[in-house]
Order: C-alpha cells, then sequence, then structure tokens
C-alpha cells in the first residue's frame, strides 16, 4: 500500500455516510416511539436525549468496533467500514417507520400508540444485534464468514449419503430421521417416566401467557437464555392448542437441531484431531448411545453442550473470537461451557487473552445486564439460587446426609424465596475453597501452558476441564453426563469409546430414574453409584491429563497455531 493513500478511500467514505445515515434514523426512531413526533421549532429535551443517547451509542460502537478490528487484523479502515455497513442494513426498516411516522398521522398513530407491528422493527433490530455480534468476532479473526459456501458444503456431505457404503451424509440423515420420530411418536411414559424436567419448563413458561417474563417478573435457576426460550416455545405452542403434548413435541424439535450440530461437530473435531474414518467412527458412536437421545427429549443440556463443541471446533479453526461468542452463549444457557475458555486461551499472549476473555465477558454481560436494568431483584435472586443451592447427589451432598435429588422453590414470584433452600450444608467453607483452587490450579495450567496449541491439546484440555468441573460441582444430575460423552467418543473413536460412554451410561441410569424408584429406602445404594461415577470420572480426567502431558511441544497442526498479539 502507497505510503500516500488515504486512510478512507471512496468506499469507506460512502460507508461512513450510509452509516451515519442509518443509525441518525435509527435515533430517531427510538426518539419518536418514545417521545412522539417533533419539529425543529418544538423539539423537546426528551427527545433530543433519547436522540441523542441512541445515536452516540450506536456510532461509539460502531467506532470502537471498527478501530478494534483495524488494529487488531492489522486491516484498511475504509475495508473494515464498508464491510460494517452492510450489518446496519436491518436498519432501514425503522428508519422508514420514523420517516413515515412524520408523512402521515395514521403511521404515527400505529407506531406510536399501538403494537400491530412491534414485531416488525423488534425482527430489524433483533437482525441488526445478531449481525453486530458475529461482525465483530468475524473482523477479530480476519476469516470471514462464507455462508453460501457452508451451505453447500453442507449439503454435498448429506447428498454424498451412499446406501451403499458407510459415510457421515446416511450417519447424518438416519440421525435426524430417528430423531424426528422419536420426538413426533414417543412420550416419557413407562415405569420409569418420573424425571423428565420438561414438564417443569412448561409450567414455568406458562406464566408467559399471564405477561409475566422470567428474570423480570419472577426468578429461574438457570442463566436467562432457556427460560426465554421456553417462553417463546409456550407462546408457539398456543397455536397448537397449547397443550403439555403440544408443548413436548415443539421442545423435542428445537433441540434437534442443538443435537444434529452436535453430531457434525463430533465428526468435524474427530477428523481434525484423528483422521477422517476416526472422525466418521465418533461420529457414529454418539449416533447410536441411547442416552443423549433419552435426554433431549427430557432436558435442555443439548444446547450447552452444542455451544461448547462450536466453541471447541472454532478454536481448533483458528476462529478463537467467535470461539469465545460461542461460549459465552453457552454460559448463558448453563454455566459448563466456561470449561471451554482453558484451551481458548492457550499459546495466547497476554493482549490476546485479555481481548478474548473481554469479548466473552461482553457477550455475557450484553445478556444479563438489560435484565437487571429492569428487573434488578429477579436478576440477583437467580444468580443467588445458582451460586449458594446446597448440593445433590454428590459426594458433598453425601456427606451431608442428603440423599435426594436437586431441589428448588416452587415459589418463583417473590424473590426472597430463591435463597430458601430444604436444608443447609455442614461442609467447611474451607473445603469448597480448597476444591476452587484446585479448579484454578488446573485452568490455570491448561490456559498457561507454554506451547502451540493444536487440534488434540484443544479437544483434551477441554476435555479435562470439563471432567474437573463436574467433579467440582455440589450438585449433580445425571443428565450432565451428556456434557462429558462427546469428548469420550473423541478420544476413543470405536468400540472403546462406545464402552466406555456405555458405562457412563448405565450408571446414570442406575442414578435417576432407577436409584428413585428402585432403592430410595437405601442410602447405601446412592453412595455407591455416586463414588463409582466419581471414581469414573477421575480415571477420565486422568486420561486427558496424561494425553495433554504427553503431546509433544512442536506443534504438529499448523493450522491451529496462530496466537492473537
Amino acid at each position: 500500500m502507497a505510503k500516500d493513500a488515504p486512510a478512507f478511500r471512496l468506499r469507506g467514505r460512502i460507508a461512513i455516510l450510509a452509516t451515519a445515515m442509518l443509525t441518525a434514523g435509527f435515533a430517531v426512531f427510538i426518539a419518536t416511539i418514545r417521545e412522539g413526533r417533533t419539529f425543529p421549532t418544538s423539539v423537546s429535551s426528551g427527545w433530543l436525549a433519547a436522540f441523542g443517547v441512541t445515536l452516540a451509542l450506536m456510532l461509539g460502537w460502531s467506532i470502537a468496533g471498527t478501530t478494534l478490528i483495524s488494529f487488531t487484523a492489522r486491516r484498511r479502515l475504509d475495508d473494515v467500514t464498508s464491510r460494517h455497513m452492510w450489518t446496519h442494513l436491518p436498519l432501514l426498516i425503522p428508519t422508514g417507520m420514523a420517516v413515515a411516522a412524520y408523512q402521515s398521522d395514521e403511521a404515527n398513530h400505529v407506531l406510536t400508540q399501538s403494537s400491530q407491528i412491534d414485531w416488525l422493527w423488534g425482527l430489524a433490530l433483533g437482525s441488526w444485534i445478531v449481525g453486530q455480534a458475529l461482525w465483530l468476532p468475524a473482523g477479530l479473526d480476519a476469516q470471514p464468514i462464507r455462508v453460501l459456501e457452508l451451505l453447500k458444503s453442507g449439503l454435498r456431505t448429506i447428498g454424498a449419503s451412499a446406501f451403499t457404503r458407510l459415510t457421515f451424509g446416511l450417519i447424518f440423515v438416519q440421525f435426524v430421521l430417528f430423531r424426528s420420530l422419536l420426538a413426533i411418536f414417543w412420550q416419557p411414559i413407562g415405569f420409569f417416566e418420573r424425571g423428565s424436567d420438561v414438564g417443569a419448563y412448561e409450567q414455568r413458561a406458562r406464566l408467559v401467557t399471564q405477561g409475566l417474563y422470567p428474570y423480570l417478573d419472577y426468578w429461574v435457576e438457570y442463566p436467562p437464555l432457556f427460560p426465554w426460550l421456553a417462553s417463546g416455545l409456550k407462546l408457539l405452542s398456543t397455536n397448537f392448542g397449547g397443550t403439555d403434548a403440544a408443548f413436548q413435541l415443539i421442545f423435542s424439535f428445537t433441540m434437534l437441531p442443538f443435537e444434529a450440530g452436535t453430531l457434525c461437530l463430533i465428526y468435524a473435531i474427530g477428523h481434525r484431531v484423528w483422521d477422517e474414518p476416526r472422525g466418521l467412527m465418533s461420529a457414529l458412536t454418539y449416533a447410536l448411545l441411547f442416552y443423549p437421545a433419552y435426554i433431549a427429549n427430557r432436558h435442555f443440556e443439548s444446547i450447552p453442550v452444542f455451544f461448547l463443541l462450536l466453541g471447541t471446533y472454532l478454536i481448533i479453526m483458528n476462529r478463537r473470537h467467535f470461539a469465545s461468542l460461542a461460549l459465552a452463549l453457552g454460559i448463558l444457557t448453563k454455566f459448563f461451557p466456561l470449561a471451554g475458555f482453558p484451551a481458548l486461551l492457550t499459546g495466547q499472549s497476554r493482549l490476546g487473552r485479555v481481548r478474548l476473555l473481554g469479548l466473552g465477558g461482553l457477550a455475557i454481560a450484553g445478556g444479563i445486564i438489560p435484565f437487571f436494568v429492569v428487573s434488578r431483584e429477579y436478576v440477583v435472586a437467580s444468580i443467588q439460587n445458582m451460586l449458594l443451592r446446597p448440593g445433590w447427589e454428590t459426594i458433598w451432598a453425601l456427606a451431608d446426609g442428603y440423599f435426594s435429588f436437586g431441589w428448588v422453590h416452587r415459589d418463583r414470584l417473590n424473590p426472597d424465596t430463591a435463597i430458601a433452600f430444604n436444608y443447609i450444608p455442614d461442609i467447611p467453607s474451607y473445603v469448597w475453597w480448597g476444591t476452587v483452587t484446585v479448579v484454578a490450579v488446573i485452568y490455570g495450567y491448561i490456559s498457561l501452558r507454554p506451547v502451540t496449541p493444536t487440534a488434540k491439546s484443544t479437544v483434551w484440555g477441554t476435555g479435562l476441564a470439563i471432567v474437573t468441573f463436574a467433579l467440582f460441582l455440589r450438585g449433580w444430575s445425571p443428565q450432565f453426563t451428556v456434557w462429558v460423552l462427546p469428548f469420550v467418543v473423541l478420544a476413543y473413536p470405536g468400540g472403546r469409546g462406545f464402552l466406555l460412554a456405555t458405562i457412563l451410561t448405565t450408571v446414570a441410569l442406575l442414578e435417576s430414574p432407577g436409584f428413585f424408584y428402585l432403592w430410595s429406602e437405601q442410602p447405601f445404594v446412592l453412595w455407591a453409584i455416586v463414588i463409582f461415577r466419581t471414581i469414573l470420572f477421575i480415571a477420565i480426567g486422568t486420561m486427558f491429563a496424561r494425553r495433554l502431558l504427553a503431546l509433544s511441544r512442536k506443534p504438529t497442526d499448523p493450522s491451529n497455531t496462530r496466537t492473537y498479539d
């Protein structure tokens, strides 16, 4: 590039002008729906404040993001600005609404006095937010998202499902068909019916029909992503009768894309860690497992498992900023995708680690802070419940003399009930802080290892981190076993992985519903199950640790060697 080349060429100037016009149009829209129409001769301070704050926030975001991408990825400012301009196109809809409001009294009435078209501008705003969320990590990774190529590649893979030989396309098609038919024709009935949480999800989501929303009008024991998804599924089910069966069917089909995505990611990761045949075998092993199919129709573990594996795959593919975003979405569903961050930080500079953690933290904050601003008490109550809830079905809980499942107060409308528990733990606090220290040391070792990361080190490190997290937890539900199963089948493609996964599955089923139906009056049975499961997890964690320590310091996977200064 010539030294005297301008900072902004023509397309850069056009992009800046278009961005300024679209953000200003959206600022006018926000000011209008809040304060009504105004004119230069009668503009109010409230209208000016709404306009100014909105414009400043949006332009500030664009300037900060553009500068960060240009500095980090060493790209021209006008190139970054031009790409950023396209993410603002959804703002044409609210901008057009604002213009119409000033041209027509009828349009102004519909916009400011009714909610008939709220869905339209809400959809546009949501699309804009998604665009920003994708633009920033894509720019920082300096690897554009080629959506059409990804779709074509996926369709070619599925289309290659020759029924005369084993291919991933064949496995994928059979997997989706089997899960789809399972969702339609199977209901959790029979001797061991008890244990599905879908009924509890539906009961809480039913509050949305009364105008009550999670984190705004009541507290929940999960991060906000799934409770809001469940509320949306409940509203959708009202179009099909609003019955429990309708909710169950929609829930199962909602889990299907995440389960299918998990299968694809296991294949892709296995391909990178080993080779194509063993990647295929890992995918086939997972597809044949009973427990993931069983859990997908009863719990929502499929969502955070997908985001954890997506983050792991993106780390392997050197899209670390995208990986940080994927892991953050997982944490907004459940906490355990936090286990992906140590591998994310491996081999990065101090500034790179700060930027990756900052991006993930920004995404998490973006999912929490809006609720906190509107309804602080329910957000605080939800977080308190998640952090302070006493244990269940772990060594910690059994040592306290508690031999039942996880208990949460049923009254969610009262914030005070979030910290009302059914027993008070008696284990000394220093024991708990000791386990926190162990987790911190292991995570720190994975994060700060002075080696060049490879596909194997990423998977072994994440496997070790997720097992460590599982052992650390005060409370454990058997469905959490699906957190570990993908890493087991990746570590042992083929028969050994299938055998180990089957043993884990059997232990989980013996624990629930087995123990609570057959042996609930015999606490020693739960002791035996929990101790055996703990030993299994320690053995699996040791396997991952040994593989991680055994890896050569010389990089063996050049595609995974990029660091961020």
